[in-house]
């Protein structure tokens, strides 16, 4: 693997990773944006609840004095029990609500959360290939140095290749050694 090929999967990376904020802010914003739309429909729900049961205690008032003064206590009987029954529907209708708030609420923390796991592995990512890198070149360096150090040797006289092949070194100034021997040896 070059290091072009490192450098282009670190930009590669770094474009995933940008994606991932991207689409966790939009997802955080569209989270945000449908609380607040739940949060102004409870309200709304809940002012209208307590105008109808105004209302409706209201005209259930006028009702049961009309009703009484009738004697007709069957229909009273009928009208309490379709206001509670009303009642009953508006207030199930605000816990559910509610249910739904609160499941926003825990949907925008998961993708908070996930967001921010998809950050971190990216970032973790990107420090990985860039500590490759870094260990490529400091390799790359000492393999040019070792490379000027036997090209200085040859230059110098001290190195050139055996008359029966391999690589010879002159050792203290007067004989040759064959290199490539001593390491097998040294096996």
């Amino acid at each position: 693997m070059s290091e072009d090929d490192i450098k282009a999967m670190a930009v590669k990376l770094a474009m995933l990773v940008d994606s991932f904020e991207t689409r966790g802010d939009k997802v955080v914003q569209q989270n945000v944006q449908a609380a607040e739309t739940i949060r102004m429909a409870a309200q709304s729900v809940s002012q209208v609840a307590h105008e109808v049961s105004a209302s409706a205690v209201e005209e259930f008032r006028h009702a049961a004095g009309a009703t009484l003064s009738h004697g007709l206590r069957e229909p009273l009987a009928q009208a309490e029990k379709h206001l509670e029954s009303a009642m009953l529907d508006v207030r199930n209708a605000a816990a559910d609500l509610q249910q739904r708030v609160s499941q926003a609420g825990r949907v925008h923390t998961a993708t908070a959360w996930k967001a921010f796991i998809a950050c971190a592995v990216g970032g973790l990512l990107v420090i990985g290939a860039a500590a490759y890198t870094v260990m490529r070149a400091h390799t790359e360096l000492a393999n040019a140095a070792w490379t000027a150090r036997i090209n200085a040797a040859i230059a110098a006289g001290n190195l050139a290749p055996c008359a029966d092949g391999g690589i010879c070194a002159r050792v203290d100034g007067k004989r040759w050694v064959r290199l490539d021997q001593v390491q097998e040896a040294h096996r």
